[in-house]
């Protein structure tokens, strides 16, 4: 009913990928990573004479019960959810709801979205939703609701984190800035966000964390800011504020951000981010073709050796997780071999490899579409519809998909994952003395066991930690006993060699046994021969065999 007080808002479910641990979150008691910090903050701006319900279908169902309950079904989604996103607004359309539909796919896919819609409220919520609440009201919504300005983020209220249960996930998002300086000519974030970071002040960020503390939870924090350092001075203020309330809170948190590869270069502001609890930080290497990132305008990458830059980052203390990307025109034959020969150089145990696509409204996209270079469809629906490339690329496809597919074997084998894992450690500082090791183990301990009742506590006794392991020895077993027997396998030997190598660093094992577990079976089970279906597709003629759209898929 227009007008009405109830919301419902929907977030759609994800097809397994790369990066969404779908194999690994049955076997921790997990339904999904992250919550949709979008709908939660559109819930923040929301006058409480409005009932919200939020249904993330990552963690449960949606029941026509819902449905029915509803005024209006709010839905937000990004690319890989898209054909989720149409199948839950074609279900609350057939039980006769309003569909509100917005978030990052609605903002770049506009038209693709449209015919799905009542309402699109795209760009930034801030500035949008509250208009579209005032014609709600009134019974008159528009068809669209859309800005070219840019939201002031310190009014950007505090995500509502009582509609969701934190439980279910495996992080909990908190955002500090929007925008990145940078001009890669891939990536859409400057396009949907600028170039200008803005930024939460640092009250209002740690009042967040105030407020996730107070439910109870306990864990990882991901900053889901796209490039954390984009204002670096701003972001050294953030993080001596940060180390404060970590100690005054009893380290309750410990972080995971991404960070363009230059922090590298400046060592405050590292040797800050490594005081402030960030254990994790993913970075775009994407490439060591010196010519392919000067191509695409990724100048941050290009200054200094990238091997040398992961390095600094692992000996400060920080696991890299890293994105890659091969389809450049300037990528030579061989780049698989370099690729394959950087990961392992650099010790990046969780990476992905992706082929170049050209995301809507990106620099890339526009330049792809007056070369005529975009697969047939795409540079009319201006959505990327084949689930693997959307371009063209220099060379023939089916040698590019053979080399895709060696290069993701042999990165995702099981033995080479955990050599990588392995090393990665290695390189992480070491306690020196044995009270210094001692320091370390229950540093980490209380990292990564702080979800558990057992081991809650900020300082760790030696009869804490006897406690804390004998707990999680069934949830070990369990969790073992969900291993394929190969991966199994060189998990253990994994085990053993962290135990007498680097023994202070042993509860960094179930990091990466979860992550690489999820690679395995992804690998294997879908990327692998999802290429082998693209390959068997290509039609024989050697002029066509360069540039064939292939069929849609939704596994990579």
């Amino acid at each position: 009913m227009i007008g009405g007080r109830r919301f419902l808002m929907v977030y759609p479910q994800f097809q397994p990928t790369m990066w969404g641990l779908q194999y690994t979150l049955p076997l921790i008691g997990k339904k999904s990573l992250l919550p949709p910090l979008g709908l939660l903050t559109v819930a923040a701006l929301t006058p409480p004479e409005y009932e919200i319900r939020l249904i993330d279908l990552n963690v449960r169902p949606l029941e026509d019960a819902d449905l029915d309950w509803a005024d209006a079904v709010l839905l937000s989604a990004m690319l890989p959810q898209r054909e989720a996103l149409f199948a839950a607004a074609a279900r609350a359309k057939a039980r006769g709801k309003y569909v509100v539909l917005g978030g990052p796919f609605s903002t770049s896919c506009a038209d693709a979205c449209r015919p799905h819609a009542d309402t699109l409220v795209i760009n930034e919520a801030e500035l949008t939703w509250p208009r579209f609440l005032v014609d709600w009201s009134a019974g008159r919504p528009q068809a669209t609701y859309a800005t070219e300005q840019k939201a002031d983020m310190t009014r950007s209220p505090a995500p509502r984190f009582d509609l969701i249960d934190l439980s279910m996930y495996t992080s909990v998002p908190v955002q500090f800035s929007r925008g990145c300086p940078f001009q890669c000519e891939f990536c859409d974030i400057i396009v949907m966000l600028g170039r200008v970071p803005r930024l939460k002040n640092i009250d209002q960020f740690l009042s967040e964390l105030d407020a996730i503390h107070a439910r109870g939870y306990r864990g990882q924090i991901t900053v889901v800011d796209d490039n954390l350092i984009g204002n670096g001075r701003e972001t050294r203020r953030l993080l001596a504020a940060l180390r404060d309330w970590n100690e005054s809170h009893g380290n309750p948190f410990y972080y995971f951000c991404e960070a363009s590869t230059n922090l590298a270069d400046d060592p405050v502001l590292l040797k800050a981010l490594v005081a402030a609890r960030f254990v994790l930080v993913f970075v775009g290497i994407e490439t060591p073709s010196l010519e392919s990132l000067k191509e695409t305008r990724k100048f941050q990458n290009t200054r200094g050796s990238l091997l040398d830059r992961v390095r600094t980052l692992q000996n400060a203390g920080l696991q890299v997780m890293g994105g890659f990307i091969v389809g450049f025109d300037n990528d030579g034959p061989d780049i698989f071999e370099k690729q394959k020969a950087f990961i392992e150089a650099a010790a990046v145990a969780n990476v992905y490899v992706s082929p170049l696509v050209a995301l809507p409204g990106t620099p890339l996209f526009e330049r792809m579409g007056r070369e005529g270079r975009l697969i047939p469809g795409e540079e009319k629906s201006h959505t990327f519809i084949s689930g693997y490339t959307n371009i063209r690329f220099p060379w023939p496809m089916d040698v590019f998909l053979d080399n895709h597919r060696e290069l993701l074997s042999s990165v995702y084998r099981p033995d080479a994952y955990f050599r990588r894992a392995l090393e990665s450690l290695r390189r992480l500082p070491r306690g020196g003395s044995p009270r210094g090791w001692w320091r370390t183990l229950r540093s980490e301990m209380g990292i990564f066991f702080s979800v558990l009742p057992t081991v809650r506590r900020a300082r760790l006794s030696r009869r804490s930690l006897g406690s804390a392991w004998r707990g999680l020895g069934g949830t070990a077993r369990r969790f073992f006993g969900g291993l394929d027997p190969e991966f199994r396998k060189a998990t253990v030997r994994f085990v053993l060699r962290v135990a007498l190598s680097r023994p202070e660093r042993l509860p960094w094992v179930f990091h990466f046994i979860c992550m690489g577990y999820h690679f395995d079976r992804m690998t294997r089970e879908r990327l692998l021969p999802d290429l082998d279906r693209r390959r068997a597709a290509l039609p024989p003629e050697a002029g066509i065999r360069q540039t064939a759209l292939l069929q849609p898929s939704s596994t990579v």
